[in-house]
């Protein structure tokens, strides 16, 4: 992973600046150190460009609106914003390849509601040893009994970084697991998503996802699903339950960071016979040719 020391982020906190990331400070009394309100957006880049950048600013509208967060989010700010940022960036990014970005924004400050809101956006790395690992061996699940919050809560097409649940989730998993990633699952016992990913089944020649209303609508997933049209690969959205993990053909795995990968075992046990099964390596391949080059990472 590339080292972000001497790393700048873009921050408006009732004024525009470029700030060295170890000087990024939120105040106490900012709302989203005080309830937690805080709306976030991740992309990374694929070949060194933004991927999918208006479907993520879709999401990112949906959760501005929903917070009541009101901010300039047409596609030519941001676009040109995020280009500003790589450019006083341009060493760290070269020697990265290819990078995350992230987005934060909150209502800002509790104690003064007429100040605007607090806006971040900075780069991270991306971890390209475990992306590889997960891509090529596997991902071992498990479900626990961490329940997706409500969407009497806030609605779960919205993302923000309010993760108690994900984070409790994947504690559970570790406890059984040390690389085991956490499935959350919903009121009615069905799962829903994990920490970094949206999860889908093939049984019998069909891929199977939770309900779209169930789980943040993932871009990468939606990707997937419109590759698996285009490959005449049948795509079905409907609850899935702890059995029909176990008892599945292959699990995917899809979230921004990792692209596309696949769980090896779901509680312990294998699925299949534990490696990539013919469906995932024909999806995978069919993506990193459209995303760029051998495994979507940096050649």
């Amino acid at each position: 992973m590339t080292d972000v020391g001497g790393m700048v982020a873009w921050v408006d906190q009732g004024g525009e600046a470029y700030v060295p990331e170890a000087a990024i400070a939120i105040s106490l009394h900012d709302t989203g150190f005080r309830q937690g309100v805080v709306a976030v957006e991740r992309l990374r880049t694929y070949g060194g460009k933004p991927a999918e950048l208006a479907q993520h600013l879709a999401r990112w509208r949906r959760t501005l609106e929903h917070l009541l967060i009101r901010i300039p989010t047409d596609q030519s700010r941001v676009a040109a914003r995020i280009e500003a940022l790589i450019e006083r960036n341009r060493a760290w990014c070269q020697r990265a390849g290819d990078f995350g970005i992230t987005m934060l924004a909150t209502p800002g400050r509790f104690d003064d509601p007429g100040g605007g809101p607090t806006q971040i956006m900075h780069l991270n790395p991306l971890d390209f040893e475990t992306i590889r690992r997960r891509r090529s061996n596997g991902q071992p699940l498990v479900i626990t009994d961490v329940q997706q919050p409500s969407p009497r809560c806030w609605p779960r097409d919205i993302k923000v970084r309010c993760r108690l649940h994900y984070y409790s989730a994947d504690a559970a998993a570790r406890l059984l697991m040390p690389d085991g990633l956490g499935v959350l699952i919903d009121a009615d016992g069905s799962i829903t998503e994990t920490s970094v990913a949206n999860i889908a089944i093939v049984r019998d020649g069909i891929c199977l996802a939770p309900p779209i209303d169930q789980v943040l609508p993932g871009v990468t997933q939606n990707r997937i699903r419109r590759l698996a049209d285009r490959l005449g690969l049948p795509w079905q959205h409907r609850p899935l339950f702890p059995a029909d993990l176990r008892d599945a053909d292959e699990v995917w795995l899809m979230g921004t960071d990792g692209g596309l990968w696949f769980a090896d075992r779901v509680d312990g046990h294998p699925i299949g016979d534990g490696t990539a099964g013919p469906h995932y390596r024909q999806m995978s391949d069919a993506f990193d040719r459209q995303m760029r080059g051998p495994a979507g990472l940096p050649q």
